[in-house]
């Protein structure tokens, strides 16, 4: 992971891409679904757009409808095992997703374009309702491979930036989640750091880590790419046995009006 401040400004001038080929082979069809239930029916966006949306127990995902074809692409992206996940963010602009964490580019199907992940994006398995304006989301997933798609540099502006964003109300402080263990995937905010060898989220500051909950999953060594071996912002996660895991943080991007 390449290190970045704690919190990735729109102002830093991101680097994405604008895909110059006509039409996207998806392969949002092509994933099998196997038994275990829908996860969630959400509304599709105009032609041309991607939406932020949720699952029923909080997964954050991106609704695209590009080139005639509609599927979901998880919003987590393809760091590295035992590295912290970064949530990837939309441009209109250029109809990409960007992951500003580890500064890599997929195209609108989740496909790689630049980058160091190991591939692509994961791409729920989906399904149009009867009248094609909501899409229902079902148990399986696969990811999608890389693209030689040409593309040619353009910066994405303030405004084209698509993100998810939590409610005040509904963020949690860690020491608070850890305790009380609300289900699904959850919004919670502190600073990330390393104490006696162990990854742990602190309530507030890192320089007062007095409440915190453990946070599994990541490899303490691995935070020494951040300045001062912290991230301090918003996370979504979940929790067992009172400690957190699966952690994604959410890059503050401005205003992604």
């Amino acid at each position: 992971m390449r290190s970045l401040g704690s919190r990735v400004l729109i102002g830093l001038g991101i680097l994405a891409a604008a895909v110059m080929t006509i039409g996207y082979a998806f392969i949002f069809s092509d994933i099998a679904d196997p038994p275990g239930g829908d996860r969630g029916a959400l509304e599709v966006p105009p032609a041309g757009e991607a939406r932020a949306a949720r699952l029923d127990d909080g997964t954050p995902v991106y609704v695209v409808n590009v080139d005639d074809s509609v599927g979901v692409i998880d919003a987590r992206g393809r760091g590295a095992p035992g590295e912290l996940a970064g949530m990837v963010a939309w441009c209109r602009d250029t109809r990409t997703f960007v992951d500003l964490t580890e500064q890599t580019l997929y195209a609108a199907d989740g496909a790689l374009i630049d980058g160091d992940a190991g591939g692509g994006l994961s791409v729920l398995a989906s399904r149009l309702d009867e009248e094609a304006q909501r899409v229902i989301v079902g148990a399986g997933a696969g990811y999608a491979g890389a693209t030689a798609r040409a593309f040619a540099s353009a910066r994405c502006l303030a405004p084209s930036w698509i993100t998810h964003e939590a409610e005040a109300e509904e963020v949690f402080d860690p020491s608070v989640a850890a305790d009380q263990e609300p289900p699904g995937w959850i919004w919670v905010e502190g600073s990330l750091v390393v104490v006696d060898g162990t990854v742990r989220l602190c309530d507030g500051s890192a320089s007062a880590c007095g409440t915190s909950a453990e946070v599994r999953g990541i490899d303490p060594a691995s935070l020494q790419a951040f300045p001062d071996g912290r991230v301090e912002g918003q996370f979504i996660g979940r929790v067992r046995d009172g400690a957190l895991e699966g952690l994604m943080f959410v890059p503050d991007i401005g205003d992604p009006s």
